[in-house]
């Protein structure tokens, strides 16, 4: 997301004026507009034309710019659409004061974001989506015999940039060679699409995750055309990619994989992979039932007035969306006073399968530096 200016008065009130460019931006401004924010930006209204006063008068489109008081926002990451629902607060010749508008926010096109309060979660979001290094840090290609699927991995959305299908014929006793001809020309469009969608020089990892040894194929067939092709950059990679198992090649697979330990020490600098660990530690030492894991936000409230009790803060982005400004607040204050103490703090998108673990258990958690019994009493 490209940010072409800020301002920000003294009362933390102020303005930013952005650009999104894909889907991982949209859902950075999904979490940044709060109810109450004021959004400017060019969008199309239905207006009756000129000289028409009757109520069945035709309508025209037209491009307008209006500012908009939030009262809702609506994201599909499937369908890449964000509306932003509210009421109009300046004066337009063609659109009344305080008139509802639902506005569609488009790629490449600027819309400027006013806020009464910008906190340091808002602030963060901004800082991270802006930034380049920020955003995709992992490929990966979750695959079986036929059917393949081939995503970039952020900190916050697991894309599905394509899928490559085909129908492969069973294996005969005494004749494979339809079988093996399917099967690689497969791997050949598997291998094509992946060339096409992932850029293999700017992730740090690409992970290939199937059942048997469809991976360690597709990988072999890779590098085949990586020499023959004499394609340098490529060659360079081969350290990034890593070959992993998962009992299916559909997306599910994928979270499966990341759940391997093996897989996790190879990750260990990536965002997503952190998040993933963390919270299968916090699982891990839940399960022990000895006072160090707990959830919910009275459990939570307690153990940080014992200070620096606790080593790990999990909450889930959702918990930043809330309507409620003084939840809003809370939450922030808490991350805040955890950090202060010497303890971690992750925010799990609520995108990743981790993030919606989390918000089955309240969307907060904390792992604590020794055991305290009876905190849920």
């Amino acid at each position: 997301m490209k940010l072409l200016s800020q301002s920000f008065e003294k009362d933390s009130s102020g303005v930013v004026v952005l650009v999104p460019e894909d889907k991982e931006d949209l859902w950075a401004v999904y979490n940044l507009i709060a109810k109450d924010d004021e959004v400017q930006l060019t969008t199309v209204r239905y207006v009756k034309k000129p000289g028409k006063e009757s109520s069945k008068a035709k309508q025209e489109k037209k491009i307008v710019n209006l500012r908009i008081q939030v009262e809702d926002v609506d994201f599909s990451p499937i369908d890449e659409i964000m509306r932003i629902k509210g009421r109009t607060r300046t004066q337009n010749d063609d659109v009344p004061l305080n008139s509802y508008h639902t506005a569609e926010l488009q790629y490449n096109h600027k819309f400027s974001l006013f806020k009464s309060d910008w906190d340091q979660v808002a602030y963060d979001i901004i800082t991270k989506s802006c930034s380049v290094e920020e955003k995709a840090e992992l490929g990966a290609v979750v695959l079986q015999e036929g059917v393949a699927h081939i995503c970039l991995i952020t900190e916050s959305l697991t894309v599905l940039r394509a899928k490559v299908e085909k129908s492969i014929p069973k294996k005969r006793r005494g004749d494979n060679s339809a079988y093996d001809k399917a099967y690689t020309k497969f791997l050949d469009s598997t291998v094509d699409t992946m060339l096409r969608n992932l850029d293999y020089v700017k992730l740090k990892a690409i992970v290939l995750a199937s059942p048997g040894f469809v991976a360690d194929n597709l990988l072999t067939k890779l590098f085949q055309k990586a020499a023959k092709d004499n394609n340098k950059e490529l060659l360079a990679a081969k350290s990034k990619f890593i070959v992993t198992h998962s009992s299916t090649g559909y997306l599910q697979g994928l979270e499966e994989a990341f759940h391997n330990p093996e897989l996790q020490k190879k990750l260990s600098d990536t965002k997503y992979a952190r998040e993933i660990s963390v919270l299968d530690d916090f699982f891990k030492i839940l399960n022990l039932d000895d006072g160090r894991a707990w959830y919910g936000p009275d459990e939570c409230d307690k153990a940080l007035e014992i200070g620096g009790a606790i080593r790990h803060l999990l909450l889930t982005d959702s918990l930043f969306r809330s309507d409620s400004i003084s939840q809003r607040k809370k939450y922030i204050q808490i991350a805040e006073t955890v950090k202060a103490q010497g303890g971690d703090v992750s925010i799990l998108s609520s995108l990743h399968d981790s993030g919606k673990q989390l918000d089955e258990l309240t969307g907060v958690a904390v792992i604590l530096n020794y055991p305290i019994l009876d905190l849920d009493e």
